[in-house]
């Protein structure tokens, strides 16, 4: 068998592409979790039970090259009214949750 090194490159991108598809899936679920609980902390109803990406892009962190990713979600403190949400991981870490203004 005689690979090409355009072959090589082709599976090594292909690799990367799972790798990275795979990571995402992780870390989603990662922040769909800490969401449910920061909402229960704070006995409010997580709606739809999920998270969503808003944005995902490279930045540097404490000298390291990472990706930054934002979740948006929705939560209810009524059962009526929807607010919005926020949760940002750097990598793999957890870096904040931002909750809108909510009636109490």
């Amino acid at each position: 068998m005689n690979l090409q090194l355009t072959d090589i490159i082709i599976v090594l991108i292909f690799a990367s592409m799972v790798y990275a598809w795979w990571r995402n899936i992780a870390i989603r679920e990662q922040a769909t979790l800490a969401v449910k609980q920061h909402c229960e902390s704070y006995h409010l109803q997580l709606l739809d039970q999920s998270v969503a990406g808003i944005k995902w892009w490279p930045c540097w962190h404490q000298g390291n090259l990472m990706i930054k990713r934002v979740y948006k979600f929705e939560f209810s403190s009524s059962g009526i009214a929807r607010y919005t949400g926020t949760i940002t991981f750097i990598g793999k870490q957890q870096t904040k949750i931002w909750l809108s203004p909510h009636d109490i």
